[in-house]
């Protein structure tokens, strides 16, 4: 069955079946919906309801707060029609874009890449960003991957790793050359560092995950704040561990900086030894007067934000950014 779902204020009619989500049938009809990862994990296409009944299928839980919920807030990529409905959302106008030349390519660990991109003139961002990337060869296919780099280092970093079947992970790792060209959108996301507080930070980074938290990272390095950054970076297998050389000079010549890094690979025998990630962040608590910074695999994310509320942090305080499973 379907149903007619109007998007205001930009007038659009869709016509969406009832297994189908908001975004899915907007981008199949041709209308530019605002969004970002499509799959309930950053929240970019965050709409309301104005009339009609619609399913919430499961997203992250800290999308949406308790009073955006009492006030209809929905998150489209995972809301599913079961009347007519009326929905504010924002319609993107023509999207600007930009072509990046690859630079350089290198691998960081035997599953992760990383891609270096000269844009053909200043892309705007802030550090923990996202960019969406077109996925070559295949039309309409994009993909988001967060920037590592800063604003004014005149190129953009990735971290990209390789996903079995993925589209533009394949193409990155078997066809890839230095001197091809990309096509990007604008930058998008809010897992930035906040400039309006000098609380000490926890920074928490599970594989590729490191990739904004560098660059959230490196930002506070040129800020004068005296408060100590606590930075947790871990994943579950030895081998796709990378920059500990990077981080680890970090660390030495940043005294505020305090680096654990942890893998449950009982291969590991690096730092402390095997250990997993969000076990050895509990230990070193409590958390509650610190700004936190999340990024992982959306499992990774949630229990992350259950041992830190557990801890005394406030919802506010916890900021984070999702990578999905799909994201190749």
């Amino acid at each position: 069955m379907e149903h007619e779902v109007i998007l205001e204020p930009s007038g659009h009619r869709l016509q969406v079946r009832e297994d189908q989500c908001i975004v899915e049938a907007a981008l199949e009809q041709g209308v530019a919906i605002h969004h970002g990862c499509g799959n309930g994990s950053c929240g970019d296409c965050k709409g309301r309801i104005l009339s009609g009944e619609g399913v919430q299928l499961p997203f992250m839980p800290l999308l949406l707060t308790p009073e955006e919920r009492v006030h209809k807030q929905a998150i489209l990529c995972k809301l599913q029609p079961r009347s007519a409905m009326r929905i504010e959302a924002q319609v993107d106008g023509a999207t600007e874009l930009w072509t990046g030349t690859v630079i350089s390519l290198q691998r960081l660990a035997n599953t992760v890449m990383e891609l270096r991109l000269r844009c053909d003139r200043p892309y705007p961002f802030r550090a923990g960003q996202y960019a969406r990337i077109a996925v070559p060869g295949q039309a309409g296919q994009w993909r988001s991957y967060s920037m590592a780099s800063l604003p004014d280092e005149g190129e953009l970093v990735f971290h990209i790793r390789a996903v079995p079947n993925g589209a533009f992970s394949g193409w990155l790792f078997e066809q890839a050359r230095v001197g091809d060209s990309l096509q990007l959108g604008p930058a998008q996301g809010e897992f930035m560092l906040q400039r309006d507080t000098e609380r000490p930070l926890l920074l928490v980074a599970a594989g590729t995950g490191l990739a904004p938290i560098e660059a959230i990272l490196r930002e506070r390095r040129q800020r004068s704040w005296t408060a100590p950054v606590f930075l947790y970076f871990g994943t579950r297998r030895v081998e796709d561990l990378y920059h500990l050389d990077y981080l680890q000079e970090l660390a030495i010549s940043w005294p505020d900086l305090h680096l654990e890094v942890c893998c449950s690979d009982p291969r590991f025998s690096g730092f402390a030894g095997p250990r997993r990630l969000l076990p050895s962040v509990a230990e070193r608590g409590p958390w509650s007067e610190h700004e936190v910074y999340l990024c992982g695999s959306p499992g990774m994310i949630e229990a992350a934000v259950d041992l830190l509320l557990s801890h005394g942090v406030s919802h506010e305080h916890i900021h984070f950014d999702s990578f999905a499973p799909s994201a190749g």
